[in-house]
């Protein structure tokens, strides 16, 4: 009776750890598809504006950072390399690193913010008597997936490795943001006019109330 209960308990013991392993490896698994998905989007060119993509003359009130154009000023490494060369200025160079790793944070973290305020505009439309298709609502909730997915992906590298690692990439984390932000606007252009102008009206005042609030 002895070794099989010896057997078993050896048996009940490392079933933890095996599940401990496969979480950490789905963990993993998760963090690579999305800096795939990530790369993938940094690297795919850029397309000029075709006939088949309307205009959208319209803009979301209440976005911050998708908006921002000072990149090089959060993401710029000639500043810090400058420092760093000069062994005087070691612990000066560090603080720098640490305050622009904290910067870098907050503007990703405003990006993760205006995806939500998308998103929220596009249930303020349908509240409010706007008529969206399930086509378009799958495109705006898959763009906001993976808008967060990279934003998620792009704040990972910037705690673990800086501000100046894969500085492209990090970037780039807007490209996305501006590219839900464009389909949340253009369910508004296709309104009638006089609609439009009450959304966009409202929306202004649900945005103010919002920040004070």
């Amino acid at each position: 009776m002895g070794p099989p209960l010896a057997h078993h308990h050896g048996h009940f013991r490392t079933r933890p750890e095996l599940s401990a392993e496969f979480v950490i490896a789905l963990f993993f698994l998760a963090v690579f598809v999305c800096l795939g998905l990530s790369l993938f989007l940094v690297l795919r060119p850029e397309h000029p504006a075709t006939q088949s993509e309307p205009e959208i003359r319209d803009t979301i009130a209440g976005l911050s950072a998708a908006r921002a154009q000072s990149f090089q000023m959060l993401f710029g490494e000639a500043d810090y390399t400058a420092l760093r060369a000069k062994p005087e200025l070691k612990l000066v160079s560090a603080k720098f690193r640490r305050d622009r790793r904290r910067i870098a944070l907050l503007w990703l973290g405003e990006l993760q913010r205006d995806v939500h305020v998308v998103w929220e505009f596009r249930r303020f439309l349908v509240r409010n008597g706007l008529s969206v298709t399930f086509r378009e609502e799958a495109a705006i909730g898959g763009a906001a997936c993976f808008a967060l997915a990279y934003l998620n992906v792009a704040r990972l590298i910037v705690f673990m490795f800086g501000p100046f690692a894969l500085s492209g990439a990090v970037r780039s984390a807007k490209v996305p943001v501006e590219r839900l932000s464009g389909r949340g606007a253009g369910l508004l252009s296709r309104a009638p006019d006089a609609m439009r102008v009450q959304l966009q009206r409202k929306w202004t005042q649900h945005v103010v109330a919002w920040n004070v609030g």
